[in-house]
């Protein structure tokens, strides 16, 4: 499988918008049990946010929540080269719905992906992280409830 590359992705967050972070992060390590990278919260948000039926991801693109999300606080958080691709579909699938234009800038797709995930049940969240560990050859933790 090659070698495993990993680049840093740009957050710019409000107070508002590092705490629903940290919020998720936490969330995400208490449903694995274990202590995880930020860069595995932002894959596994981005990664629910990408499963999503085209007119729900479209939704969450266009949520007016976001703009309390984002501010000056900028944040580089490190994750696997493959969340590109997943970033990639997302902007396609927003492009061809032709309901946003110009294209979704990226930290508002991480935005609209934290919002995502703090909605998305626990049995979901778990799932993307497994399948995101076996993609990535990390070790896949196991949670205790």
């Amino acid at each position: 499988m090659g070698s495993q590359q990993s680049r840093a992705y740009k957050l710019q967050l409000s107070a508002e918008g590092i705490h629903l972070f940290l919020q998720c992060h936490c969330r995400l390590c208490h449903l694995i049990g274990d202590f995880l990278p930020y860069g595995t919260t932002l894959f596994v948000a981005v990664d629910l946010l990408h499963r999503c039926e085209a007119t729900d991801l479209i939704a969450e693109l266009l949520d007016p929540q976001l703009d309390r999300l984002v501010g000056r606080k900028v944040r580089h958080v490190g994750t696997s080269s493959t969340l590109s691709r997943l970033i990639e579909d997302i902007i396609s699938t927003a492009v061809h719905s032709a309901a946003i234009h110009p294209s979704p800038q990226v930290w508002k797709l991480f935005l609209s992906a934290l919002v995502h995930m703090q909605g998305t049940e626990d049995a979901q969240v778990v799932r993307s992280f497994r399948d995101m560990s076996r993609k990535t050859g990390r070790p896949s933790h196991r949670s205790e409830g």
